[in-house]
């Protein structure tokens, strides 16, 4: 206890932030300096130097991937920038390539102190240092909560999370300290304008703050506050990423003109309750919270009708079957439950029951304002994360608030002390403990995987860079491949792909799906000119499981070794190259196309 109190927060912020660092480090297998994060970190590490090299800060399309058409990116500038500073001022002491590695290093680990910061800082206000401390134990032991915050994790995930996260416990904290949620208020709308991910917490935050500004007058003030620093964060970083030329394109999935003035109706509806209209009676607040929040919506919807189906409402529908409805953080907790997939859901279920029923008590006992603020949070960020996985570190950060607050009220029992007590209950609720345990169920009543093990390495093993690299021998082209391939073949070779796993190029991963589901070497031809595919590549891991193989496609006749006269097999450099890499030959291309045109009706 004495060494908890004598040892100031940096400290245990400090020794929490070295675990999940050297611990997510080694996990991932590629050790701290040799991860480079998945798909996405590699996607946002291509954006980041298209913006070194070419500096348009306002156009973020990309042509590594999409086809001929590129990729314009809905990710932020917000998130490319402190990026481009961190590599420009470690290209200062060390090469690009290590500069970007250094990179890959510090920006996780960043962005996680922030949140660790915020974590103790708000516990310790409310409960004191031991549950503060309590609190950063239970994070270091929930690695489904720290997973975006791991050593290689560049893309803006973290941040959202991190800025929600924090702006909740701010509001939590400080009910009545302006300054907080003025801060908490700016957090939401970085979070938000940073990506469309965060627009369910952000929502529900706004949300809770006028229903408590609304029951309690005394948080009018506060509330305002919070509503116009998110609005204005919201619009400034509309005004700083987009081109006045681009105003009136309007996308769902990305900060656009039809969310600011969204955004800002509704901070406009609180700020008007809140302020002129404090006195008013609470019929004539509500109608005029409903009547702003109608006239933004009814603008929202006018200004992009598709957008009123969420953010994916411009999507073409073909493209769920295809790939949409497989992306992993889209699907939900019950889902994999209901599956037979029972060792990391249940756990998770676990995790936030104990933290639901904990600080319910904790609502039924103290009955404060804030109290009932944290356990409304708490209630939406679990409902999100059972809805859509990506929300799992939101739910599970905030989590650990509640079960730290109690697990530091514990006393001694019997022989045993206090310290042991609360040491017991830290491991025993903790996340890792009952992943551990959710393990033995799922081995004992679990459905067996799809996969073996064997064969999820072999499909880990297409994407590893040290294989990856073999494509690099080759000239440049653009390559048609299986989807999960296609932003590591962009990012650590000269090459382009067709096809990567983002809604922004949706016909490009149609047309991709549209080779490799081809019913012969004909109807993969047609595609295969109209994208001006320079090279074809499959892997065995990904390639010949059952989840891809379809008997009776272009992709089974490759894995079979039936290629089309009009695809080339290519050398690789590596001759034990994991890789079957085949050249499209124009002039026999279209005699295939022509011979297909002739034999037709």
């Amino acid at each position: 206890m004495s060494l908890i109190h004598d040892a100031p927060g940096w400290v245990w912020c400090g020794l929490a932030l070295a675990y999940i660092g050297v611990k997510s480090s080694f996990t991932s297998g590629g050790g701290i300096y040799g991860n480079i994060g998945d798909s996405d970190d590699l996607t946002r590490l291509i954006q980041v130097r298209e913006l070194i090299a070419y500096g348009h800060w306002f156009d973020t399309t990309t042509l590594k991937m999409g086809g001929d058409g590129g990729m314009l990116s809905h990710w932020s500038r917000l998130i490319d920038l402190p990026l481009v500073l961190l590599i420009k001022l470690f290209s200062i002491f060390m090469p690009v390539e290590d500069a970007e590695r250094v990179t890959h290093i510090v920006w996780p680990l960043l962005v996680l102190s922030c949140l660790l910061a915020a974590i103790y800082r708000c516990v310790q206000a409310v409960a004191g240092k031991l549950a503060a401390c309590i609190a950063l134990a239970l994070v270091v032991l929930a690695p489904c909560d720290w997973y975006q915050f791991s050593v290689g994790r560049i893309d803006h995930h973290n941040v959202m999370i991190a800025a929600t996260v924090s702006a909740a416990l701010l509001m939590w904290s400080g009910p009545q300290r302006t300054t907080q949620w003025v801060l908490a208020g700016a957090l939401t709308g970085l979070a938000f304008a940073v990506g469309y991910e965060a627009l369910a917490p952000a929502v529900a935050l706004g949300v809770l703050a006028a229903v408590w500004s609304l029951v309690d007058k005394s948080m009018s003030k506060p509330a305002a506050a919070f509503a116009l620093a998110l609005a204005a964060v919201f619009d400034l970083s509309f005004l700083a990423t987009i081109s006045p030329a681009r105003w009136m394109d309007i996308h769902c999935d990305a900060i656009s003109l039809n969310m600011v003035v969204l955004i800002t109706a509704g901070a406009a509806a609180l700020a008007v309750t809140a302020g002129p209209g404090q006195n008013w009676p609470m019929a004539a607040r509500i109608a005029i919270i409903a009547l702003f929040s109608a006239a933004g919506v009814v603008a929202f919807g006018a200004l992009e009708p598709k957008c009123l189906a969420g953010p994916m409402g411009q999507l073409p529908p073909a493209l769920k079957p295809i790939w949409l409805d497989k992306v992993a953080e889209a699907q939900s907790i019950f889902s994999r439950l209901f599956d037979g997939q029972l060792k990391d859901p249940l756990a998770l279920l676990a995790t936030f029951l104990i933290a639901l029923a904990t600080q319910w008590a904790e609502v039924r006992k103290a009955r404060r304002p804030a109290d009932v603020f944290l356990l409304a949070a708490l209630a939406v960020f679990v409902v999100l994360a059972c809805w859509q996985m990506k929300y799992i570190s939101y739910a599970g950060c905030l989590a650990v608030v509640p079960v730290a607050i109690a697990i530091s009220r514990l006393g001694a029992t019997g022989n045993i002390s206090a310290t042991t007590v609360r040491a017991t209950a830290v491991v025993l609720v903790s996340q890792s403990f009952l992943v551990l345990i959710s393990g033995q169920i799922d081995r004992a009543f679990g459905k067996p995987q799809v996969l073996s093990e064997t064969q999820i390495m072999d499909a880990g093993a297409c994407s590893a860079p040290e294989h990856i690299r073999d494509l690099a021998d080759l000239p440049p082209g653009l390559f048609a491949s299986h989807i999960d391939m296609g932003a590591y073949i962009a990012g650590l070779t000269h090459h382009r792909v067709l096809s990567a796993p983002y809604h922004r190029i949706p016909n490009a991963i149609i047309a991709n799906d549209a080779i490799f589901s081809a019913p012969g070497p004909a109807a993969a031809a047609g595609v295969l000119k109209a994208q001006h595919v320079d090279y074809v590549v499959i892997c065995p891991g990904l390639d010949e499981t059952p989840l891809s193989s379809t008997v009776g496609t272009f992709r089974t006749d490759l894995v079979n070794g039936h290629a089309p006269a009009y695809l080339v097999p290519v050398q690789l450099g590596n001759a034990h190259s994991i890789y079957r890499v085949w050249k499209v030959d124009r002039s026999a291309l279209n005699l295939q196309l022509s011979k297909a045109a002739a034999s037709g009706p």
